[in-house]
């Protein structure tokens, strides 16, 4: 047995543990990467923590991952580069790079999905960028026009990530949330209008933002029935919806009846990236994304609310499934062995 190191691991429905494996070869175009930090996608990684399927048949734990048990858990780390294969061209042992890896110590993975950062970006801003790349994607499939409004039902990891492009962009923004403290982290970071459902006449507040028009593109990141209705009176007619965050339960009201029809709404489903050589396609999005934060120009370090060491992220899970909605975007502290 070669060298070992820590990966954290779903055991089962609300049980996650670090186990010790094997590190993983480095193949002929492929990248070792020692972890310097991970981000937790609080909603992607609690809905594997509680071990609940993607689909109705529960044969997926991912889109394109069967329902197997263990599971990694997460995607988003930055690390140093140990090792390249003889293949690999562009990246060197001791580079600082990202690549959308599990929770582990050490990740390998094809230099295509290896992207280098510059030294600008700090490494807990760096490691939200396939959590930032998700809203990215959301807001282009949403094609909010030059100037236009938008309105995102849901301030998690997802909304005030999909908030910082909008502000990036110039796009005139309103955000709801029942959270006050979420409420106050939009503020911060630029949006127009920040309001609660618990404000009766908080939907005015946001038609009035819009010239009592709407939102020309609303992106849904609350992952229930009650966010996609809202999202969908907030929208103006011919406007656009964007379904970002995963739903698992059935629906409590008709999506599609006179709310739905009478504006002439469009529903839209984001996931993945365009085909290679698209005009945003993987490489073309995330570079833009990168060069954002080595710029400045991407407001997130207000949604950076909690930094934990590696070990405690079990903890950190039990917490989530508890309801503790004070951790927004967190990051995991790879760089002491001790746990």
């Amino acid at each position: 047995m070669g060298p070992v190191m820590k990966q954290l691991i779903v055991t089962g429905a609300r049980q996650a543990e670090f186990e010790e494996v094997e590190q993983p070869a480095c193949g002929a175009t492929d990248v070792l990467v020692r972890s310097r930090t991970t981000a937790i996608s609080t909603g992607t990684e609690l809905r594997v923590y509680r071990a609940i399927p993607v689909d109705d048949e529960g044969k997926y734990l991912h889109e394109r991952v069967p329902f197997v048990l263990p599971a990694e858990n997460g995607y988003s780390m930055v690390g140093d580069v140990i090792e390249t294969g003889p293949e690999v061209d562009g990246i060197s042992a001791g580079d600082r790079v990202f690549l959308p890896a599990a929770h582990r110590q050490v990740a390998v993975m094809d230099v295509s999905r290896v992207t280098p950062l510059p030294e600008s970006v700090p490494d807990d801003e760096a490691a939200l960028l396939s959590i930032l790349e998700v809203a990215h994607r959301a807001l282009r499939d949403g094609e909010p026009p030059a100037g236009g409004n938008v309105v995102i039902i849901g301030q998690g990891v997802i909304g005030l990530s999909a908030l910082a492009y909008c502000v990036a962009f110039g796009l005139r923004t309103a955000v709801v949330d029942l959270e006050p403290a979420r409420l106050e982290i939009a503020r911060q970071m630029g949006a127009d209008l920040a309001v609660s459902p618990a404000d009766g006449d908080y939907q005015q507040q946001v038609l009035e933002l819009f010239d009592g028009a709407g939102a020309d593109v609303a992106l849904e990141a609350g992952s229930n029935w009650t966010t996609i209705r809202t999202a969908m009176e907030l929208t103006r007619t011919d406007g656009r919806v964007v379904i970002v965050s995963r739903h698992t339960l059935q629906p409590d009201f008709n999506p599609f009846g006179q709310g739905f029809l009478g504006k002439r709404l469009s529903l839209v489903t984001t996931y993945g990236y365009p085909p290679e050589g698209s005009r945003w396609d993987q490489r073309a999005s995330v570079g833009l994304t990168v060069d954002l934060l080595a710029r400045g120009r991407l407001p997130v370090r207000p949604m950076l609310t909690h930094r934990f060491a590696w070990h405690e992220l079990p903890e950190v899970y039990a917490r989530l499934d508890q309801g503790d909605r004070t951790i927004v975007g967190a990051v995991l502290d790879w760089t002491h062995d001790e746990a």
